[in-house]
C-alpha cells in the first residue's frame, strides 16, 4: 500500500491527547507529529498505509465529535512531506519561491500535497501552527512557472477560505533564502 498521512486538529489540548491514544491503539499508525499548538488547540499527523489511516482518523473524529476543528487523510502522500515534518529537507531548487499561507494544519497540507504533485518544486520550509496563531505556512521553491502552475491548481481543489495568502517572489535574495532555512 502507498504511505498515507491524516490529521485530527481539536479545540481541546486535552480531548487531543486522548483522541490521539485511542487513534494509533485502533490502527497501525506513526505519530509524526503531536502538540498543542495556537490557540490553545491542539494537533496530531499521523503516517501509515492508506486503510490504517484512514481508520485512526475516522476514529479520532468520532471519538473528538465536538472539539473537531479539521481533519483529513491524503493518500499517496508526496513523499517530501513527511520528511518535512520530521524536519528532515530536500536540497531546494533555484528559482524563484511561493509561500502559501493557510487558517488551518490540515488544509495547509493538502494544498502542499497538491502543489507538490502537480508541479516541479521542492519544499524550502514549513511551520505547522505552533507560534503563528494555529495557521500553517508553506514555502517552495523551483522555476517560476512550476510554482504559479502548482499553486493554480492548488486554488481550483482548495476552499478559498481556508487560504489566507500566497506570495510568489520571482528571484529571492540569498539572505530571504538563507533565513528561510534556519
Amino acid at each position: 500500500m502507498n504511505k498515507s498521512i491524516g490529521g485530527i486538529e481539536l479545540r481541546s489540548i486535552s480531548k487531543g491527547i486522548e483522541v490521539t491514544d485511542f487513534m494509533v491503539k485502533k490502527a497501525q499508525v506513526e505519530i509524526i507529529y503531536f502538540r498543542s499548538i495556537c490557540p490553545g488547540k491542539f494537533i496530531a499527523l499521523i503516517c501509515g498505509n492508506e486503510g490504517e489511516v484512514k481508520v485512526a482518523i475516522d476514529y479520532g473524529v468520532d471519538l473528538g465529535q465536538k472539539y473537531v476543528v479539521d481533519s483529513f487523510v491524503v493518500n499517496n502522500v508526496h513523499e517530501e512531506i513527511i520528511s518535512s515534518i520530521k524536519g528532515k529537507y530536500v536540497e531546494s531548487k533555484k528559482g524563484a519561491i511561493g509561500i502559501v499561507e493557510t487558517n488551518s494544519v490540515c488544509s495547509g497540507l493538502q494544498a502542499l500535497d497538491r502543489v507538490l504533485k502537480e508541479s516541479n518544486v521542492t519544499i524550502v520550509k514549513i511551520q505547522l501552527a505552533f507560534v503563528i496563531g494555529g495557521k500553517f505556512v508553506f514555502t517552495v521553491s523551483g522555476e517560476l512557472s512550476d510554482i504559479q502552475n502548482g499553486i493554480e491548481v492548488m486554488k481550483s481543489i482548495i476552499n478559498n477560505n481556508k487560504i489566507i495568502n500566497i506570495s510568489i517572489v520571482p528571484s529571492p535574495d540569498d539572505q530571504i533564502l538563507e533565513f528561510l532555512r534556519k
